[in-house]
């Protein structure tokens, strides 16, 4: 063939070079979900809030744990763990979210979650163009996606005194604290979970807890029931969170649901954790609390409607505020209502 002027040895190395990246592109396809999950944890982590990567580690939960010598649940994003990139079809995630449909508030933050590591995977050298076309970013796949609605739970007036009955029969004194402590400072599930020894002064009557918004944290007040409280697990503690748990990877209490959905069965209400940030607004306008000062607490910069520039009030004006709620709330409690 030379005197047609093509050379042999550059052809070769051509069809062998052809060769390799074929099979570099057959190898590419059969990298699995649960392959680069992972990678993309430990890369993604330093942008993350604590929460948000803690939420990725139990969504993608499942299966057998050797080191904890524990079998768990599979959770939504695990379930996809054994598929190929290549494999991803707007089918299969359509399935996936019929499986989970009975618990949507998971299902929807575990598609969330995906959908993230779906589009890093794209933008990535090494998985782009794996994934097929019109998969998870499908009209079908989105429209079986569970809708954020507005919750209204809410404890009412008279819930108080028949729930804090139910709250204090509980097994777990943590959780029991937990709960009243939700109740009383309105702040976020994993504010108080996430709250360390360190975290309190004692002497000063503040914690400061690790606010959603402020990256450099919130001071909230002590009350004096809720200082009690928590002088009580204090006794005890032989961890650095207030609401350990040895069972947990993170070190903390992670899902106080299930002793919260037990005792709304016996009263025959509805109330999740976030309902008792809900209530604590809603029961601090029959004590008739300044909303300004129970915003700065919990975390809620107040409607520029009631306020028209945002006040920061000194701690003592705020312990001054959320003692007089407190009060307000276990006079209830005391007193009972017909």
């Amino acid at each position: 063939m030379c005197h047609k002027g093509i050379d042999l040895l550059i052809e070769r190395k051509k069809a062998l070079a052809d060769n390799k990246e074929l099979l570099k592109q057959e190898k590419r396809k059969t990298i699995k979900f649960k392959d680069v999950w992972f990678e993309y944890l430990k890369a993604r982590q330093p942008n993350w809030r604590p929460r948000s990567y803690q939420d990725h580690i139990e969504l993608s939960r499942g299966g057998y744990d050797p080191e904890k010598n524990s079998i768990y649940t599979n959770q939504p994003i695990y379930q996809l763990f054994e598929y190929k990139l290549s494999e991803l079809t707007a089918d299969v995630f359509c399935d996936w979210l019929d499986q989970n449909d009975y618990r949507p508030t998971t299902s929807a933050k575990a598609y969330r979650l995906t959908r993230a590591f779906l589009n890093w995977c794209e933008e990535h050298e090494n998985y782009e163009n794996l994934i097929p076309p019109k998969s998870y970013n499908a009209k079908k796949v989105k429209d079986k996606v569970p809708s954020s609605k507005a919750k209204n739970d809410c404890l009412m007036k008279q819930h108080l005194k028949p729930w804090f009955e139910e709250v204090n029969k509980l097994t777990s004194r943590k959780i029991t604290i937990f709960l009243i402590c939700s109740l009383i400072t309105g702040c976020r599930k994993n504010e108080l979970l996430s709250l360390k020894w360190t975290d309190v002064d004692f002497r000063w009557k503040t914690a400061k807890v690790r606010d959603k918004i402020e990256d450099e944290g919130r001071l909230i007040p002590l009350t004096a029931y809720v200082e009690s409280l928590l002088l009580e697990l204090k006794k005890n503690s032989d961890s650095k969170f207030i609401f350990s748990s040895k069972g947990a990877e993170c070190g903390h209490i992670v899902n106080p649901y299930d002793s919260l959905e037990k005792i709304c069965k016996k009263l025959n209400i509805e109330l999740t954790p976030h309902g008792l940030r809900r209530s604590y607004k809603t029961l601090a306008i029959w004590a008739k609390i300044n909303e300004g000062s129970l915003a700065q607490i919990s975390g809620h910069k107040p409607s520029a409607l009631v306020e028209r520039h945002y006040i920061v009030r000194p701690m003592d004006m705020l312990q001054e505020t959320l003692q007089e709620y407190e009060d307000w709330i276990l006079q209830q409690v005391r007193n009972g209502i017909n």
